[in-house]
C-alpha cells in the first residue's frame, strides 16, 4: 500500500525511522513517542533485561539524534520501566513509569527536572500509570491502568479529579492503556482488555465507543493508543491484531494499515552496509514480512498530516501522509 484511496481520503506511505540499538541512532523496546517542535520526536525506550537502555531519545524526522538520556541514570536513576510520554505547551517532557508508579519530567533540552507520584489507589495515587495527555490548560490526564481509571493533575502533580472504575460498562475500563484528546477537548481512552476505545468528556461523561472485540474489519484486540487528526478522523493502534485502524469521527470504520516499510531507514541501512555477509543474506531471503507492523504500540498525527506508528519489536516508526489536496493525474490510454 504505497498509495491508498478510500472514503474520499488518500494515504501515502512515506518512510521509516529507527533500528535496534542501545544508544545513539537506535531504539530498544520503544513504547511511546511525542511530537516536538521543529520536526523533532521524543521516543521513550523501555529497554529489556539484556540491554538496560531505558530512557529518552530525541531525534528529528530527518534521522538526526539531538540528545538522549538512557541507561541506569535515566530520570535520576529512579525510572526502571518507562511506559508513555507527552509534552506540555512549553515542550517539557513527561514520562510515566508503571513499575514505580511515578511521573518524571525533562525540559526540551534534556535536563531532568524531577518527578512526582506514589503508588496506591487513593486520590492522586497511581498504580501502573501508562498513557499521558495534556489539555489546552496544561492539565495532565494520566491513565491509571491498574486502578482502571483516568486521573487529572496539574503539570506539577497536584491532584484535580478522577473518573472511571473497573468493568465493561459505559465509562468503565479494564486495564486502559493509551489516551488522546481531540481539538474540541474530548478524551479518547484505549480500553485495552475491553477491546475498544471510549470517547468521553473531560469530566468522564461517556460519549461513544469505537471498535468491538474481534479480528474483522474495524474490530479490535487489545488497542494500545489513539490519535485524532484535524479533520476528526480517529487512528487506533490495534496492538493484538498488528495493525492501525482508522475511523471517521462518528465511529464508521475507514481502513487499516498493516505496515509498508519496504526500504530500511538510513540508521538500519548503515548497519547492513557495514556487513557484506549480512547484506548478501538479505538478498537471498524474502524480506516482505519485514515491511509489516510487529507489535505496533503508539500513534501520533502532526500538523502536516503525517501519521506516525511506533513498533516495539521492529524498533522503528513508520510514517504515512494523509494528502489534503490530492489530485489524480489523468492518463490517456
Amino acid at each position: 500500500m504505497l498509495t491508498r484511496h478510500v472514503a474520499g481520503r488518500v494515504y501515502n506511505y512515506d518512510y521509516c525511522i529507527g533500528r535496534g540499538g542501545a544508544g545513539g541512532d537506535g531504539f530498544i523496546s520503544p513504547v511511546g513517542f511525542a511530537v516536538g517542535s521543529g520536526g523533532s520526536l521524543y521516543v521513550v525506550n523501555r529497554g529489556n533485561e539484556y540491554s538496560p537502555s531505558q530512557g529518552i531519545t530525541k531525534c528529528t524526522l530527518d534521522h538526526k539524534v539531538l540528545w538522549e538520556d538512557r541507561g541506569f541514570g535515566f530520570a535520576g536513576g529512579e525510572s526502571p520501566w518507562p511506559t508513555s510520554i507527552a509534552t506540555d505547551s512549553d515542550e517539557n517532557v513527561y514520562i510515566s513509569d508503571d513499575y514505580v508508579s511515578q511521573i518524571f519530567m525533562y525540559d526540551k533540552d534534556g535536563d531532568f527536572k524531577g518527578g512526582w507520584g506514589r503508588k496506591g489507589s487513593g486520590d492522586g495515587e497511581l498504580d501502573g500509570p501508562s498513557g499521558l495527555a495534556f489539555d489546552g490548560e496544561d492539565n495532565l490526564y494520566v491513565v491509571d491502568s491498574l486502578n482502571h481509571r483516568v486521573q487529572k493533575f496539574t503539570r506539577d502533580g497536584k491532584f484535580l479529579a478522577k473518573w472511571g472504575s473497573r468493568g465493561s460498562g459505559a465509562g468503565q475500563f479494564n486495564m486502559p492503556w493509551g489516551i488522546a484528546m481531540d481539538k474540541d477537548g474530548h478524551v479518547y481512552v484505549a480500553d485495552w482488555k475491553n477491546d475498544r476505545v471510549q470517547k468521553l468528556t473531560q469530566d468522564g461523561e461517556y460519549l461513544a465507543t469505537f471498535g468491538s472485540p474481534g479480528t474483522g474489519d474495524g474490530e479490535l484486540k487489545c488497542p494500545s493508543d489513539i490519535a485524532i487528526d484535524d479533520q476528526g478522523d480517529v487512528y487506533v493502534v490495534d496492538w493484538g491484531n498488528l495493525r492501525l485502524n482508522i475511523y471517521e469521527a462518528d465511529g464508521t470504520f475507514i481502513t487499516s494499515f498493516i505496515g509498508d516499510a519496504d526500504i530500511l531507514s538510513p540508521w538500519a541501512q548503515g548497519v547492513v552496509n557495514a556487513n557484506p555477509d549480512y547484506r548478501k543474506a538479505r538478498r537471498r531471503t524474502d524480506m516482505t514480512p519485514e515491511q509489516w507492523f510487529q507489535r505496533p504500540v503508539a500513534v501520533n498525527v502532526d500538523s502536516e498530516g503525517r501519521i506516525m506508528v511506533l513498533e516495539t519489536e521492529r524498533t522503528r516508526i513508520q510514517i504515512y501522509v494523509k494528502e489534503k489536496d490530492f489530485i489524480d493525474a489523468q492518463f490517456n490510454l
